[in-house]
């Protein structure tokens, strides 16, 4: 009769039960994250865009540690090294793609949070004077003289540099 080797099964499936439970509790205490770091950037009074970025971020790096620590756990650093490889080329490729639109995004964080300007008043840029309609995370929005609404891109506003006219009070009266 055969019997059963229990310490080497248990060997085998330790770590799979183990990175389970990881996932469970990870998956619990980022959602609590989540929730915390939302509460929290809500009393900044950082526009909503870049919330939202901050939050991001935190929560896809407390992922991204949670993989790497079941990577190693199961010993997959073989199989996923020439992945990763790959990934890092292509996040590169994408990057390239799409640098004008990461500029504008990065622009518009600066924007945002160091508030140079605010919705309602008048600014000069890129050869257009109007008053600012709105600001968002990529794009500000002028209404110039003739009710023409012009969307600007942030990277050419924070590269160009903008005029703030202030409104002018009459002291002849």
């Amino acid at each position: 009769m055969d019997t059963i080797d229990i310490s080497g099964l248990y060997q085998v499936v330790a770590p799979y039960l183990e990175v389970m439970l990881v996932l469970i509790i990870a998956f619990v205490v980022i959602s609590l994250t989540r929730k915390y770091i939302k509460s929290f950037l809500s009393n900044t009074g950082l526009p909503p865009d870049v919330q939202n970025l901050l939050r991001r971020i935190v929560i896809y790096g407390l992922w991204f540690a949670v993989l790497m620590y079941a990577v190693n756990e199961l010993k997959l650093e073989e199989m996923l090294m020439p992945l990763m490889g790959a990934s890092v080329l292509i996040g590169l490729a994408v990057a390239l793609a799409i640098k004008d639109a990461l500029s504008d995004a990065v622009a518009g964080i600066f924007l945002l949070v160091d508030r140079h300007f605010n919705i309602g008043e008048e600014i000069e840029t890129l050869k257009y004077r109007g008053v600012i309609i709105d600001v968002t995370l990529r794009k500000t929005r002028l209404k110039i003289d003739d009710n023409t609404i012009v969307v600007l891109p942030n990277g050419k506003i924070d590269s160009s540099g903008w005029v703030l006219h202030e409104e002018s009070t009459d002291t002849n009266t």
